[in-house]
């Protein structure tokens, strides 16, 4: 190899090696000036709000996790964990925001400030299409000594019972998917519980004659937690569901994710 040829061979690698050193402090620098993930806790026992599906996490609140990564222009960090878990988790900052379908109430009784709601759900009887006449459209049936009710132990429906103080029996379940078996091969007569899990399950099994009342129980707005001192995570909550709200995105992701929602007796305006 001729002197000439060596010089140009130094040279070469020389620039390859520099380019290489600024393609490696470029990227580290980018890294540097990412932001932080946007972590969501999430609870994936409430379908059609969050459930697993083939091992990943599905559902309404899952989809507005991912607009709402998107609006801050952060990546999205899914933390999943039971729900009595995440309350602490949130203020530990271990996630920045919870989007689990908790009510309003549920968030304020933990200390947890809210964005502002995005539905507003309730408790809703699931029943027999025979039955549909006598409990789908208010309480006043629901006390009477014949009537064998179902609830989710500790749930908002077993709340509701209670105070209603029925003459029949009160059955309380330790899940709701025991409580539908319950109904389905009828032993009990109707399960009260959340309205967008209810008309899931009612879609679910309207091979079983499965309907839901349209008349909701009780008035519980749902809303995203966030801490109590993070106005900033709450304001950019709100701006995106303002946002998807004035689109008409909103209305659109409810009914599709929640079936017969259309027809429930609560108007979508919050």
């Amino acid at each position: 190899m001729s002197r000439l040829s060596r010089l140009l061979l130094v040279c070469i690698v020389a620039v390859a090696l520099n380019g290489c050193h600024a393609a490696r402090t470029k990227g580290l620098f980018g890294k540097m000036m990412e932001p932080e993930p946007l972590r969501v806790g999430i609870s994936v026992d409430a379908p059609p709000l969050a459930h697993k599906k083939d091992n990943a996490v599905v559902g309404l609140e899952m989809q507005f996790a991912t607009g709402l990564a998107a609006s801050v222009d952060r990546k999205l960090e899914v933390v999943t964990a039971p729900r009595q878990d995440l309350p602490q988790a949130l203020l530990d900052k271990k996630v920045d925001i919870i989007m689990n379908g908790m009510s309003v109430a549920e968030a304020h009784k933990q200390k947890l400030a809210t964005a502002n709601p995005y539905i507003i759900s309730g408790q809703v009887a699931l029943v027999h299409l025979d039955d549909f006449k006598q409990f789908g459209s208010g309480t006043h049936n629901l006390t009477d000594k014949k009537v064998r009710l179902g609830v989710v132990d500790g749930s908002s429906g077993d709340n509701l019972i209670k105070g209603l103080n029925p003459k029949g029996a009160t059955t309380r379940y330790p899940s709701a998917p025991e409580a539908l078996r319950a109904l389905i091969t009828d032993r009990i007569d109707v399960f009260v519980f959340d309205l967008p899990a209810n008309f899931y399950y009612a879609s679910l099994f309207v091979d079983k004659g499965l309907t839901p009342g349209v008349t909701p129980l009780t008035r519980e707005p749902l809303a995203w937690a966030v801490r109590p001192d993070d106005a900033k995570m709450r304001d950019a909550a709100n701006a995106y569901l303002a946002g998807i709200e004035k689109s008409g995105e909103l209305q659109k992701m409810l009914e599709r994710a929640i079936p017969f929602y259309r027809n429930t007796a609560y108007s979508p305006k919050l």
